[in-house]
């Protein structure tokens, strides 16, 4: 009686009719259904389930497909979030829109309770302080409101902010449904979550990933210092869009695709001594480089590689030349390629730059850059970090900062939180430099300065404590989001845990910074960089210890939330 009157209390509230029509189907259990929605609101709310299949849904304004997108609705009994949809991008306030399967799908019977609750509404502004206060939510590292978040995009610094676009899923909490999502900020530490810049424009022709930047000298024509981005059109190849607000919508050039190819995740920089842009972007065709530089793994990744294109006015591109390696996971996707000056050991500027080249997995190559193609002096170096992936650097950021944001890749928690409503999140910013190491240049990840500002107080302090005593001292971290700096009297293999999440590294000394759901470990001066995610099974572990070893000093910081409505305790 009571799922009745409250089917029939949201039909009434937002004014709707829904038709269901027994389809002719073999075994006669199915149903096609077709919902109408009269006098558009800012949202359309949709419920989404953790689990199931999920079910290709359109939205029509009248004959015309303004999207379509996979959702797995709930039945009857099943815990499920709401997600609401954007509107305002398709112009359509005050219209009467069709909600239905696509034509090659069609709902079982179960999934009618679900497919009733697909209403008009707002953003849900009056569960804001809930969300962020949700015990799996990160405190300190930014993550979706609602939805899936997985690799960072279009970084770039305008006009006195940060924007941190990112790959988005804002109805489930998987892959899927790839449009851009946006944070914008000032200091590198607190974030606000924006509206979605870039809509994908059907699940055929997805918004992938891809670069920002600033037309500093007017290049193509919109004005100078005006903000750009390029990413993959699934449907259609290698585009560039244009932003008239700062950033919070984009318009895609007339000229797009501007670049067709097999391959996707485009960046795009200036470079100087020509006066010209140059693309960098994954690419799957053979070429004469991946030829003479044959995979280490034969058949695995022949023909991966980072191919580079030029332009003057962004509109017409040229291709130059191709990079590739014999270990193929070290070109695979999300491109990243900078200039960065030289630092001797101790930290000093040497008056040499190279040029830094990576992918998905941030196993640097380091070298040359000619303008048309890179060339490698060393790598591919280090490890994938661990929990870690796609990261990339602020474009023009000040003074000439290299600051990396990547996507931290923790564990759902759905068997505890079956309505779990958001997942996946990002790291902190460190800041890259290039340093001398023996008989080569390697990259070393810190954190930056900025961070700082998340201290709250010092929980526990102390010096040169033998493993008893730094243990006594560390326990003030249990259930605390937490910074630990510490310094062992020998450098080498350090065993310790931290709030239920292994936080070991090499080296002499560390700061590792503990969330909800992962950490960060930055040690050996920044030599090491991991991201570690807590295990499911121990989502409520606060163990922390630390095996044998003299420890010469010990701090523990209490950290602050950057949500505003959340207090800064972990569980």
């Amino acid at each position: 009686m009571k799922t009745i009157f409250r089917c029939l209390l949201l039909h009434l509230l937002v004014t709707s009719t829904v038709d269901a029509v027994r389809a002719d189907d073999h075994d006669g259990s199915r149903f096609a259904y077709t919902k109408t929605l009269t006098d558009a609101d800012t949202h359309l709310v949709f419920p989404v389930v953790n689990s199931g299949e999920r079910f290709l849904l359109e939205i029509r304004d009248g004959e015309k497909l303004l999207q379509n997108m996979r959702v797995a609705l709930p039945r009857e009994g099943d815990a499920y979030w709401l997600a609401p949809y954007p509107l305002e991008h398709f112009d359509v306030t005050g219209k009467t829109l069709t909600v239905k399967p696509d034509v090659n799908t069609k709902l079982d019977e179960q999934r009618r309770f679900g497919f009733d609750l697909i209403r008009f509404g707002n953003d849900l502004p009056d569960q804001a302080a809930g969300d962020y206060a949700k015990p799996y939510r990160n405190q300190f590292h930014p993550s979706a409101r609602r939805g899936w978040n997985n690799d960072v995009n279009g970084m770039v610094y305008h006009n006195g902010k940060y924007h941190l676009y990112f790959q988005y899923n804002p109805l489930g909490i998987s892959w899927g449904n790839k449009h851009w999502g946006h944070f914008e900020g000032t200091d590198l530490v607190h974030w606000e979550e924006k509206p979605i810049p870039l809509y994908m424009r059907t699940v055929e022709d997805k918004a992938f990933s891809g670069g920002g930047f600033v037309d500093v000298n007017n290049s193509a024509g919109f004005g100078k210092n005006a903000l750009f981005v390029v990413y993959t059109s699934t449907g259609r190849g290698e585009c560039i869009a244009y932003s008239k607000d700062n950033g919070l919508t984009f318009e895609d050039l007339p000229d797009n695709p501007v670049v067709k190819h097999e391959g996707r995740d485009p960046k795009i920089v200036w470079y100087g001594p020509e006066q010209k842009w140059v693309m960098v972007v994954f690419d799957m065709t053979p070429c004469a480089e991946t030829k003479a530089t044959p995979s280490a793994v034969p058949g695995k990744g022949e023909d991966y590689n980072f191919a580079f294109y030029e332009s003057k006015d962004l509109r017409t591109w040229k291709r130059t030349g191709a990079f590739t390696d014999p270990d193929r996971d070290a070109v695979f996707e999300c491109p990243e390629l900078f200039e960065a000056p030289v630092r001797d050991a101790g930290g000093r500027p040497t008056g040499e730059t190279r040029w830094i080249l990576y992918g998905a997995a941030n196993r640097c190559f380091v070298g040359r850059f000619n303008g048309e193609t890179f060339v490698k002096e060393s790598g591919p170096h280090g490890t994938d970090h661990g929990d870690f992936k796609a990261a990339q650097v602020f474009s023009n950021a000040p003074k000439g900062r290299r600051i990396q944001v990547g996507w931290a890749r923790p564990e759902a928690f759905t068997e505890l939180f079956p309505d779990q409503l958001c997942n996946q999140s990002f790291t902190l910013p460190h800041e890259l430099t290039l340093r001398q190491t023996g008989d080569s240049l390697r990259v070393f990840f810190t954190p930056v300065a900025e961070v700082e500002a998340l201290r709250d107080r010092v929980l526990a302090e102390g010096k040169e404590l033998d493993a008893a005593g730094a243990n006594q001292l560390l326990q003030k971290c249990k259930g605390e989001l937490s910074e630990v700096v510490i310094e062992f009297a020998r450098k080498g293999t350090h065993e310790i845990i931290v709030n239920g999440i292994d936080a070991s590294f090499e080296g002499r000394e560390a700061r590792i910074f503990t969330d909800v759901t992962f950490n960060e470990v930055y040690a050996d001066g920044g030599f090491y960089y991991e991201v570690r995610a807590r295990e499911a099974a121990d989502f409520r572990s606060t163990k922390t210890a630390l095996a044998l070893g003299h420890v010469k000093r010990l701090k523990v910081y209490r950290l602050r939330s950057i949500w505003k409505q959340t207090t800064a305790k972990q569980h």
